[in-house]
């Protein structure tokens, strides 16, 4: 089933906007909250080759930063969880100490939830946090701005190319407060660029690849596959994308674009990687739908569709 198609149908049920933001805004009287729940499994996030305590971080970091891209640290954390045979209880108790530990960082409070069980495992998060001031992938004001990311990107997918275990992402900050739009990377890079593009109409972009990736991609890449490719894939990084006003300065953050808005409706994101441009006309390829043998090319085709939409512009 086509996932777009599926959360716009159950946003229409129940009447929140789909794609607005990272969490749902929720407002409780005077106060306005933030909501995300997401789930995570060994096979659809990648986690084979990590140590539990490891992928209870990845996970967990994974929950958090829906409300880290709406500028709230999480308070409340509530768990679900879907075990198999095939783990003990030790496999369980390590996984859950990532999971406190990058709980902690922020602290937030796990509470209970639920178990189940199934023949692989699962877990799901819902995080909670007071957001007075909550950011959108709306953006708030359309006027210039530059793009920053909290550190490189490409590093989750270049693992996955490789056939390396996932990258821990670091434990980043919630985006500025002069944030004028945000999102994580929990898709990839080009799918955080998706969800910029399908809410704002007439927004122009114009992204430096090279500024974006990771320094040491390009040299672990095996020939053939290019440095740019790894903003492409669908792996989640979890680093946050956001705009501010232009010119205004992020300390620790990477600068890695700049744009505005026109009057019109249709959107113009263009991706330079050094002398070459490209241009963004499609969502980018989903992996969870893809064959894993197949993920390298899906995404040299799409790489390279874009470097022909330039070329007819």
């Amino acid at each position: 089933m086509d996932e777009k198609k599926l959360i716009e149908a159950l946003s229409l049920v129940h009447g929140t906007r789909a794609f607005e933001a990272d969490a749902e805004i929720v407002s409780l009287g005077q106060v306005q909250i933030a909501v995300s729940t997401d789930s995570f499994s060994a096979r659809e996030d990648f986690l084979d080759g990590l140590a539990p305590e490891a992928a209870g971080r990845v996970m967990a970091y994974g929950a958090i930063s829906d409300l880290l891209a709406c500028g709230a640290e999480p308070e409340v954390l509530v768990q679900s969880w879907i075990v198999d045979e095939a783990h003990d209880e030790e496999f369980y108790s390590r996984v859950a100490s990532g999971i406190e530990q990058v709980a902690a960082h922020y602290g937030a409070k796990v509470a209970g939830g639920d178990i189940g069980t199934a023949q692989e495992w699962s877990w799901t998060a819902t995080v909670f946090a007071s957001c007075p001031a909550p950011i959108r992938r709306i953006a708030s004001r359309r006027e210039a701005f530059d793009l920053y990311a909290t550190g490189p990107l490409g590093a989750a997918n270049a693992a996955v190319f490789l056939g390396r275990p996932l990258p821990e992402p670091p434990l980043r900050e919630c985006v500025p407060s002069e944030a004028l739009f945000a999102t994580d990377t929990s898709g990839g890079f080009f799918d955080a660029l998706e969800n910029f593009r399908r809410v704002n109409p007439g927004m122009r972009l114009e992204v430096d690849a090279l500024a974006a990736i990771a320094p040491e991609i390009a040299r672990a890449l095996p020939s053939g596959v290019e440095p740019g490719w790894a903003l492409v894939g669908g792996v989640g990084e979890y680093e946050l994308v956001f705009a501010v006003p232009s010119g205004l300065k992020v300390e620790g953050a990477i600068k890695i674009g700049h744009g505005g808005f026109s009057d019109g409706e249709e959107c113009d994101f263009r991706i330079s990687c050094g002398d070459r441009t490209l241009r963004m006309v499609a969502p980018p390829p989903d992996y969870r739908t893809i064959p894993q043998a197949s993920r390298l090319a899906a995404t040299a085709a799409y790489w390279d569709g874009m470097m022909g939409a330039i070329s007819r512009k």
